[in-house]
């Protein structure tokens, strides 16, 4: 109702947030007492307009829930709304995608939590209440790289909240920011599908690739080819997916399953007797894993 009045006053006021528009800096941002975050074109307010509103609405910072100067223009030159970065470029770069499960507070208190984090201030972007995208930049070549296994062990200690980072390859190549933010984010939305762990990279991703890509038909056709002696014997399945992920190395996969080695290696034998494939050799632990992975968690 209140935004339907204002409207009626206020035709440029749309109901929306700054991440999901293009020039959110041409609008004054409120907040209604409802939290809907509304936007009003600055040309269309006089100040007598704008201490009006501010009697019954929130007034936002644009910084606040929408970056800095710095944040602002990563943002445009990887939407492509520009055709150059138009701040100083880091000599190397790279992508870091999060999600939150469920945020602990307020996304400007965890924002500033996040960013405290690091050594120095990096770009952080949201792009929805709970997922978003850092953009790791590298200014000298002696700038350490950021151990995101350590970091989300404190945010989840911290703020007991489950959070999961894709991270991309780095670039020193600045004109194809774009187009590796674009894969860099395909693949966090492989990861966050398939979560084949809490911190993930390409080379995690990299198999799933090829299993997202074939028709649920073919991946089906794939476990009845391969796994159709085992597929009722999920501790089986398990155990050689995790003999695999571990390098064949029957010592570790053993520590991973808490479970004897000699036990272990019972089972992956019994899994070569039963399907033919030896999970041993290269090409039998290839055509193994991808039709483990086509089953899914």
């Amino acid at each position: 109702m209140l935004i339907t009045q204002l409207q009626s006053i206020y035709p440029t006021l749309i109901l929306s947030k700054p991440a999901e528009m293009s020039h959110p800096e041409d609008f004054q941002w409120y907040e209604t007492p409802s939290n809907e975050t509304i936007a009003i074109s600055k040309e269309e307010l006089t100040d007598k307009d704008e201490q009006l509103l501010s009697l019954f609405l929130s007034p936002l910072s644009l910084e606040s829930h929408w970056g800095t100067d710095r944040e602002r223009a990563w943002y445009h030159y990887l939407k492509e709304d520009v055709h150059e970065l138009t701040i100083d470029a880091p000599l190397y770069y790279r992508f870091v995608f999060f999600s939150i499960a469920d945020l602990p507070m307020n996304k400007d208190s965890f924002h500033e939590a996040f960013q405290s984090l690091f050594p120095e201030r990096m770009p952080i972007l949201f792009e929805s209440d709970d997922q978003g995208f850092i953009i790791e930049e590298f200014f000298s070549d002696q700038q350490d790289m950021l151990s995101f296994d350590q970091m989300i062990d404190v945010l989840m200690s911290d703020f007991y909240t489950k959070i999961r980072f894709y991270i991309s390859e780095i670039s020193s190549n600045i004109h194809e920011a774009p187009s590796l933010y674009r894969w860099a984010e395909h693949n966090f939305r492989l990861a966050g599908k398939y979560q084949p762990s809490s911190v993930a990279t390409y080379k995690d991703t990299m198999p799933f690739l090829y299993i997202d890509a074939l028709p649920a038909s073919h991946q089906k056709r794939i476990q009845q080819t391969v796994l159709h002696q085992v597929i009722e014997e999920p501790d089986l399945l398990q155990t050689v997916k995790t003999f695999l992920e571990s390098g064949s190395n029957a010592t570790l996969a053993a520590k991973k399953l808490f479970m004897h080695r000699n036990s272990l290696q019972y089972r992956v034998d019994k899994f070569i007797e039963k399907t033919g494939l030896d999970v041993k050799q290269f090409e039998g632990a290839v055509i193994t894993y991808l039709a483990l992975l086509s089953i899914g968690e």
